[in-house]
């Protein structure tokens, strides 16, 4: 399929404007720093949903825990916090699973 030249000058607009991946974890790492529990939650989220480059349930089970902690908590609906929190839990073991198995084939070799 050729792309018409309008088609072609809207996807190197999307290119231009995408921000980097680091820029963009930054921007959520100094926002959650205020203690923020939207802030914290958007920087959960992103640990586990892949729009960031650095993912990592652990930390993002710690956001949850601190916006549990944080005032202003019911702000953000207990479903949403569990629905990150669940999601964070299965990626957890699906890590610890994938290091058992890289442990596993490292000591067959």
């Amino acid at each position: 399929m050729v792309k018409t030249l309008d088609e072609r000058h809207a996807e190197s607009e999307r290119v231009l404007t995408k921000q980097a991946p680091c820029e963009t974890e930054a921007e959520y790492r100094k926002a959650a720093e205020t203690g923020s529990p939207e802030a914290l939650f958007a920087l959960a989220q992103a640990l586990i949903d892949n729009s960031i480059e650095h993912q990592d349930p652990d930390e993002a089970l710690l956001c949850i825990e601190r916006i549990r902690n944080a005032e202003g908590y019911a702000e953000i609906p207990d479903e949403e916090l569990a629905i990150v929190e669940r999601k964070a839990k299965k990626r957890q073991h699906e890590l610890g699973e994938a290091q058992q198995l890289e442990y596993m084939h490292n000591q067959d070799a």
